[in-house]
């Protein structure tokens, strides 16, 4: 088992887990479980849990490397992906009444014979 492993910033080590032994050396296999937290630009908390698998032969560095890779890519993914402001109450609303109106004027269209409306 190993000790003290760094984790990353906004990251709580939950802990390893044996899971079972690989087939080929007959070690045993770890599960390391961090869980990463990150706020985006807007303040709403997103968590992401990661378990990073080691073996005898996975040295320390490279756990930690792993869950710090982890962490970079989930920080990049929640300041990718959550970068627009959540829609408004009012905002959704507009959105609902285009989208049935396009829906409306689409039925209409397909009991026309040509696509055209004529009414």
């Amino acid at each position: 088992m190993l000790r003290d492993l760094w984790t990353p910033t906004g990251a709580a080590y939950k802990g390893a887990v044996p899971v079972g032994y690989n087939v080929e050396t007959g070690s045993g296999i770890v599960v390391h479980t961090v869980m990463l937290k990150a706020k985006d630009k807007f303040g709403k908390e997103h968590k992401m849990q990661v378990q990073v698998l080691a073996d005898r032969d996975t040295s320390q560095a490279q756990v930690e490397d792993m869950m710090g890779g982890a962490a970079e890519r989930f920080l990049r993914d929640v300041r990718e992906k959550y970068d627009k402001r959540p829609a408004t109450a009012e905002e959704m609303k507009e959105a609902g009444k285009a989208l049935n109106d396009f829906l409306q004027h689409r039925t209409r269209r397909r009991n026309s014979t040509s696509n055209k409306l004529y009414f």
